[in-house]
Order: C-alpha cells, then structure tokens, then sequence
C-alpha cells in the first residue's frame, strides 16, 4: 500500500511537472486571439488620391481609395507563428509603389500597447506613426 502511494504522488508530480514546463516554455509565445489593427492616412498631398490595395497570402482586403487626409483600416489576427504579413500595393499620379503594411516581426511589439499601427503614407515611404515616428522605403520591385 505504501508503494501505491508513492508511485500515486510521483506520477501526479509527473504531470503537474511536465504541465508547468509546457506552461513556461510556450506562455510567452502564445499569441492565440492577438490581433494587430492598421490605419492608413494618405498624406501624398493635397488634391491628390490614393488608391491601395492590401492583401495576404490568403486574405485579399480589396481596394479602396481615399482622399487626401481621409483613413482606411484594418484589424488581422496574428497567426500563432508570428508570421502574420499583410502588404499594399498604392498608387497616385503615375507612381505605383508598395510595402509591408503588417510585418509581425517589426510591428508586434511596437503596436503591442496602442489600439492600433497608424501609418501616414507620403511619396518617399510610408511612416509609422505608432510610438516614436518611423519612415520606411518602398519595397524596390514591383508586385
């Protein structure tokens, strides 16, 4: 009786044990039910439209086009890989350009505490706004 309950008591710590170790190991990386939200400012100029068109691997947003100052946005959920990309394609006049709107990598912990990534898109790169400001080249080649 005495080994029954020993071995009772060790395979309960067993679990627990093992339990707590898959606890610690993935808490910090679970990201299940994380979303990251966008918003897009054309700040091109004045008089002066944009037109964009955002999408993923799986998930098309459609276009959209906005005038000048005028917002566009978009909530995603965060895959639990961290490998969550969104890109844009924009155009105005006669310039076409695009870039990664959502790059988890770059943008999680930037975004983490504010409702949202605000991003101004201007003719030299899209900035940031979230946080400390952050202006970025466009991409190089064409989608």
């Amino acid at each position: 009786m005495k080994n029954n309950f020993i071995m009772g008591g060790s395979s309960a710590f067993h679990i627990i044990f093992s339990v707590t170790f898959i606890a610690i190991l993935f808490g910090g990386h679970c990201v299940a039910g994380a979303h990251i939200a966008v918003d897009i400012i054309n700040d091109i100029g004045p008089n002066v439209q944009l037109g964009l068109h955002c999408k993923s691997k799986d998930k098309d947003l459609g276009s959209q086009s906005l005038a000048p100052q005028q917002h566009w946005g978009f909530r995603e959920a965060i895959n639990i890989w961290e490998t969550t990309l969104f890109y844009c394609h924009f155009e105005w006049g006669n310039q076409s350009k695009w870039f990664d709107i959502i790059y988890i990598k770059r943008d999680q912990w930037v975004c983490e505490h504010h409702d949202q990534c605000v991003w101004s898109i201007r003719p030299d790169g899209p900035c940031r706004l979230t946080g400390q400001e952050k202006c970025f080249p466009w991409h190089d080649a064409a989608i």
